[in-house]
């Protein structure tokens, strides 16, 4: 449940104010800078860490698109899915969250971050909203 509009992406969409998109099964999801903004792109590329889509397709392609203005959160699973992707972001310059331990189902992606050193801020899940809110106003500020 949520204010802003919650769908599965579609190639090319544009990201716009409001709207949350989320991968589609079986597509990894890019962003790439498309004029001023931003737009989506789906893969059917192979597979990565036995997932598709994976976090790392994502997070790499907005390291790339989007650099120092990028704010990535990490959350909950299996495996190091996301780890690499983060790093990414903290070379482009941009920002990282992470789930803290304690509010993890399975801390496995999360702790593969942590353990890269590529994570700002470990924050429980219930924080994370005031996380990224806060984030982003240090960003433009």
């Amino acid at each position: 449940m949520s204010e802003m509009n919650v769908r599965e992406a579609r190639d090319e969409d544009v990201l716009v104010s409001g709207t949350c998109l989320i991968a589609p099964g079986d597509h990894h999801m890019m962003v790439v800078k498309k004029g001023a903004g931003y737009q989506v792109r789906l893969l059917k590329t192979p597979p990565v860490h036995h997932c598709r889509p994976a976090v790392d397709i994502l997070f790499r392609s907005a390291s790339t698109a989007a650099g120092l203005h990028t704010v990535a959160v990490l959350l909950t699973g299996m495996g190091s899915d996301g780890a690499r992707g983060l790093q990414a972001i903290k070379q482009s310059g941009g920002c990282s969250l992470a789930q803290d331990e304690a509010s993890c189902i399975i801390y496995g992606m999360p702790r593969a971050a942590m353990e890269l050193g590529v994570v700002d801020q470990s924050v429980h899940l219930q924080a994370i909203p005031k996380a990224i809110i806060e984030t982003l106003k240090k960003i433009s500020a």
